[in-house]
């Protein structure tokens, strides 16, 4: 008994050295970019709230889905600037970001902007994680119109395994969250619970089937929440490839 109190005395000991780590310093707003038609630039704010300066790399790239699968590129018409910043303890840091053509976009266009935190080696301590910190910031620039997001959903199977798949025909991207899928039986099976991701315009993205969906040959039907209300549809079966 006392030889196994101390080995988790020691065990508790190692743990909190191992997982102390620095308190995340860089803050990023807002969390979500909407352009609206017309205007070819917008700002996003840095802050440091930490107690030394802190470096931050700034990448845009151009966010489109293909074959149902995210795929993110390094984008040359729209830019950041600065590109490297160095923000100072408890400052606030101004980047902005630039769509370099004057034309409007003729459905909403969707980039995806990477902020790292850079670790300066030389405020690394001893027996901590020193942790780089990544946002992902969703930026869209939208078209003239007001357009909307259309989706309709298919069960594809591919690569031996059933997706659940949305195709959005409509010019505006659609916010998929608790994403179930029921069969005959009328039994929901959950595909993706909380924020399932985002359809982007005119294009499709795929889930992969729940096992309880893998055999499912019938129409499903699919039920979620969207940032333009409750989806209620029927996913139709399609050929195999």
């Amino acid at each position: 008994m006392r030889t196994s109190l101390r080995a988790s005395m020691v065990s508790v000991a190692l743990l909190a050295m191992s997982t102390a780590a620095s308190a995340a310093s860089l803050q990023v707003a807002p969390t979500t970019v909407e352009v609206t038609s017309g205007s070819h630039a917008t700002t996003m704010n840095l802050k440091n709230s930490g107690i030394a300066p802190l470096k931050a790399q700034i990448r845009v790239f151009r966010w489109t889905y293909v074959n149902g699968v995210e795929k993110l590129e390094q984008a040359k018409d729209v830019v950041a600037s600065p590109p490297i910043a160095t923000i100072k303890p408890n400052m606030d840091y101004t980047v902005r970001l630039v769509r370099l053509s004057k034309q409007p976009p003729q459905i909403e266009e969707t980039y995806r902007v990477m902020i790292d935190e850079i670790v300066d080696p030389s405020q690394r301590r001893a027996g901590t994680i020193t942790m780089a910190f990544r946002y992902s910031v969703p930026v869209f620039f939208l078209p003239p119109a007001a357009p909307k997001g259309d989706l309709i959903w298919s069960l594809e199977k591919r690569e031996g395994k059933v997706f659940v798949s949305a195709t959005n025909t409509g010019g505006r991207r659609v916010r998929v969250a608790d994403l179930t899928a029921s069969g005959p039986q009328g039994k929901p099976v959950t595909v993706a619970k909380g924020l399932a991701g985002y359809v982007l315009a005119r294009s499709s993205k795929s889930w992969v089937a729940p096992q309880a969906l893998q055999t499912a040959s019938t129409p499903l039907l699919i039920k979620a929440a969207s940032d333009s209300g409750p989806i209620n549809a029927q996913a139709l079966p399609v050929s195999a490839r």
